[in-house]
C-alpha cells in the first residue's frame, strides 16, 4: 500500500469515528426562526364563567387558520321564520377565523409583554396556493389552559345522532375545559392583527382571508394589520365574487421584531368559536340518514326547509330537517337529515336509505 493510500484511508476512518460520535463546538440550543411581540390587555374577573374564581394556567396560543367556506344554507335567503331562527343559532360568522391547527403556546401574564418564538415553519396543510406562492395565516389566541396540558384544544359541534349501518361508529368528543378570552385574528369584519408566512416568488392575492386594498405581505414572516369590514358591506359584494376593500389607512405590514400584537380580553361566548374547527372546509354538507327513533334535539332549533338547488338536483321535491346545536357548547353548527341519499352525496342514483315512502314515526317535515 502507498504512502498516499494509507493517508486516504486514516483520514476515512478519522471521519467514521467522528460521525459515530457527538460533534464538538456544534452543540446549544437551537435559535428560533422567528419570535414575536404580545400583550394582552384588560380584565378578566368580570369575564370569567359562573364557578371560575381564577385562572389556572394563562396561555397564548398561535393558531394556524383553514380556507373555509360556510355552507349554503347559512347565507341563502331563509324560507321561514324557523329556518331564520336555526341560522341564527347553527351558523357561524362566514367571515371568521377558522383553525386548522395550534403551532406554538407560551405563558402570558394579562399587560405584561411577553414574546413567542417558532422553531419550525407552518405545516404544508395550512398553506393556501402551491409552490410558486403560498401564504399561512395565524391567530394569537388567549385561553386559560384548564386541563393544564400546556396547549389550546381545539373543539368541534356537537351533532345529532345518524342512523344506519354507521351509527355506531360515531363519536362525540365532549368540549375541552379550557376558556378561551380573545384573540388577535377573530373576524374580518373587525380590526385584526395576524401573523403572516410567505413563501415562493412572491404573495399572490386570493380568498384565503384576503385584505383587499392593503399592501401585500413580504415573504416570510409579517405581521399585517387591517380595520375590518362590516358585515352588511361583505354581503352585499359576495354576489360580485369579491370582499369590500380595507380602509388603507388601518393597514399596516410590520416585521417581527418591530411589531407589537396587541388585543385585549373579552367575555368567552363572543370569541370562543375562534378554538372551532368545521368538519367540512368547503362549504359542502354531509347529509344523514335519520335514525329510527328520535334523536335528542333538547335545547337545539329544527326547520325544515327546502335543500340548495345544486345539492338537490333530481332530488328537488326532497326536504330536510336542519338541527341547531345547543346553547352550552362551545361550538355552532347544524345536523341535515333527509329521507332519502347516500352518505358521500344525496342526489345519487341508488340510495343508501330511502324513507320517503314509509318516514320515521317522528319525522317532522313534509314528505314531498
Amino acid at each position: 500500500m502507498t504512502r498516499a493510500s494509507r493517508l486516504t484511508l486514516t483520514i476515512a476512518a478519522a471521519a467514521a469515528l467522528a460521525g459515530c460520535g457527538d460533534l464538538k463546538g456544534l452543540g446549544g440550543p437551537v435559535p428560533p426562526l422567528v419570535t414575536f411581540q404580545i400583550l394582552v390587555n384588560g380584565d378578566l374577573a368580570p369575564l370569567r364563567p359562573p364557578g371560575v374564581t381564577s385562572e389556572q394556567s394563562l396561555q397564548v396560543a398561535l393558531v394556524w387558520g383553514a380556507q373555509w367556506q360556510t355552507e349554503p344554507f347559512c347565507i341563502l335567503p331563509a324560507e321561514s321564520p324557523d329556518a331564520a331562527a336555526v341560522i341564527a343559532a347553527g351558523c357561524r360568522d362566514p367571515f371568521s377565523f377558522v383553525p386548522a391547527l395550534v403551532g406554538a403556546n407560551v405563558p402570558v401574564t394579562i399587560g405584561v409583554p411577553t414574546t413567542l418564538s417558532l422553531s419550525s415553519l407552518p405545516a404544508a396543510s395550512v398553506m393556501v396556493g402551491d409552490l410558486s406562492s403560498r401564504v399561512a395565516y395565524g391567530s394569537l389566541v388567549v385561553y386559560d389552559d384548564r386541563d393544564a396540558n400546556g396547549t389550546l384544544d381545539l373543539a368541534m359541534p356537537h351533532r345529532t345522532a345518524r342512523g344506519g349501518r354507521r351509527a355506531d361508529e360515531e363519536t362525540d368528543t365532549p368540549d375541552s375545559p379550557d376558556i378561551v378570552y380573545g384573540a388577535s385574528f377573530i373576524t374580518m369584519t373587525a380590526p385584526d392583527q395576524r401573523i403572516a408566512y410567505v413563501e415562493g416568488i412572491s404573495f399572490r392575492p386570493s380568498a384565503f382571508y384576503p385584505r383587499a386594498g392593503c399592501q401585500d405581505p413580504a415573504l416570510g414572516f409579517s405581521v399585517l394589520t387591517a380595520g375590518g369590514f362590516s358585515a352588511a358591506a361583505a354581503l352585499a359584494s359576495a354576489v360580485t365574487g369579491i370582499l369590500p376593500p380595507e380602509d388603507p389607512a388601518s393597514c399596516a405590514n410590520e416585521t417581527p421584531d418591530t411589531a407589537v400584537i396587541t388585543f385585549g380580553v373579552q367575555a368567552p361566548a363572543s370569541v370562543q368559536e375562534v378554538s372551532c374547527v368545521e368538519p367540512a372546509n368547503d362549504s359542502s354538507v354531509r347529509y344523514r340518514e335519520p335514525p329510527a327513533n328520535m334523536p335528542d334535539f333538547t335545547g337545539r332549533l329544527t326547520a325544515c326547509a327546502h335543500l340548495p338547488v345544486f345539492d338537490a338536483k333530481d332530488q328537488s321535491t326532497l326536504i330536510q330537517l336542519v338541527v341547531s346545536g345547543r346553547p352550552q357548547d362551545r361550538c355552532v353548527g347544524l345536523t341535515h337529515y333527509t329521507l332519502r341519499g347516500c352518505r358521500e352525496n344525496v342526489d345519487c342514483p341508488v340510495p343508501d336509505w330511502d324513507f320517503t315512502a314509509s318516514p320515521p314515526a317522528w319525522w317532522p317535515c313534509p314528505v314531498n
